[in-house]
């Protein structure tokens, strides 16, 4: 059994930094195995120190290093992405990415049916988006809670060609039939195309046969295992998991919020059913400063920091997600974040991209409050200076004792570029 778990959970909306965390804490802990939770259109991005790049969806940050992936009962996957992943993979050297993916048999299959689906609901919010990555994730889970079993693809099932055609033939006349009386006229005009595009998609006749053949290639390729075997393996393991705190089912901010339950309690849940008992470290990831990819709330929204901050980011605007923003860190946020996750406290932070701060001015702003102003919310700012010279343990103490005496958890790692050598760490993690 491993000797510890390290459970890594971004405290915002999304586009933490996971990614880089996971990658650096599997060098530095020499991980066994990263086991997913949560759904497959996550964009968890890496960068190493040997030049490698890649945004992973479903195969984990720890991949470059050879560390192989458990896409867990609590991960959404998405088999057209599995395989467009692995090409893609295999362009970066990855002679056969499959080797490193075993796949819990009761994952849920988002289709391209529940992509369609997931595109056309946002269409139909016109200029009030809720927000959605528009992949389907989120249509696979809640078909499941509306419709169950005869409409929900398993991992398991994908060794069945029969299966995934019987269950797509149902979740296309159900779809087929919901938009039936969707009209192209019924949202924003600039939105048309989009609606006929996915509208087309649907009642394409050789769309399904596509699907089936992908699907049922996919369930050639996986391997199927439970957690209970993967956690007899030795040494470490870390948990990657998707989305964000604050997106959360039932504790985020709605209706900008996902279909699935993304606090770290719902991990240890999985970990201790599982038959786990061991040492488990719970990890928050947050940048250094407020981001969001995507309709939703943010008091500290700054046009002009967004600007400062997001080159490099990698982040398109599109219709599905909306505009970056960006602002100072909101320290309301991040203990909204921390209490709604009480049941698992945290046992420290990682705080990402504050290399952008170093070279953007070395002015670190952060909410620390609210003011009403004839009716709007005024974030009140603090501007805290990281002067020259200053030494990575310096910065690295000056920036925790500044978090610990707001939000009372201790900075476990601090990001100041791109790589895993560009992480420092505290010397207990």
């Amino acid at each position: 059994m491993f000797e510890k778990i390290y459970v890594v959970t971004d405290l915002g909306p999304g586009d933490g930094g996971k990614g880089g965390v996971v990658h650096a804490l599997s060098c530095k802990i020499d991980a066994s195995v990263i086991i997913k939770r949560g759904g497959a259109q996550g964009s968890h991005g890496v960068c190493t120190s040997y030049g490698d790049s890649f945004n992973f969806s479903q195969w984990g940050c720890g991949t470059f290093e050879g560390v192989p992936t458990f896409l867990s009962e609590q991960m959404v996957i998405m088999p057209v992405g599995l395989e467009n992943e692995s090409e893609a993979l295999k362009r970066l050297g990855i002679y056969d990415p499959y080797t490193l993916l075993s796949v819990d048999p009761l994952c849920i299959c988002a289709t391209p049916l529940h992509k369609i689906s997931s595109r056309l609901e946002e269409l139909k919010l016109g200029k009030n988006p809720r927000g959605t990555i528009g992949t389907g994730v989120g249509r696979a889970y809640r078909m499941k809670d509306e419709l169950g079993e005869d409409f929900t693809i398993y991992a398991h099932e994908l060794k069945s060609r029969d299966k995934i055609l019987k269950k797509l033939q149902r979740q296309l006349d159900y779809y087929r039939e919901k938009y039936a009386n969707f009209s192209k006229d019924d949202s924003c005009t600039s939105d048309i195309k989009l609606i006929a595009e996915n509208l087309d998609l649907l009642y394409d006749n050789d769309f399904l046969p596509y699907i089936v053949d992908v699907f049922e290639n996919v369930g050639r390729k996986i391997r199927l295992k439970n957690l209970s075997e993967i956690l007899n393996l030795e040494g470490n393991a870390v948990v990657e998991c998707s989305h964000g705190v604050l997106t959360d089912a039932e504790m985020g901010f709605k209706p900008h919020v996902s279909a699935i339950r993304t606090l770290p309690e719902f991990t240890f849940e999985m970990l201790r059913d599982a038959g786990y008992n061991g040492d488990i470290s719970n990890l928050a990831v947050h940048r250094a400063y407020e981001i969001r990819h995507g309709a939703g709330p943010m008091p500290t929204y700054d046009a002009e920091f967004t600007s400062r901050m997001l080159p490099g980011s990698h982040k398109d605007e599109n219709r599905w997600q909306g505009i970056v923003r960006a602002g100072p860190l909101d320290l309301n946020f991040l203990r909204y974040a921390l209490d709604a996750a009480r049941e698992t406290p945290f046992d420290g932070l990682c705080l990402t991209w504050f290399d952008q701060i170093l070279a953007t001015g070395r002015i670190w702003p952060i909410c620390f409050n609210y003011a009403d102003v004839l009716g709007r919310i005024k974030p009140l700012i603090r501007e805290y200076e990281i002067k020259k010279p200053i030494t990575k343990s310096e910065l690295f103490e000056l920036v925790g004792g500044i978090l610990e005496k707001e939000i009372h958890i201790p900075l476990k790692m601090l990001s100041i570029g791109s790589t895993e050598l560009d992480k420092i760490s505290s010397k207990k993690l």
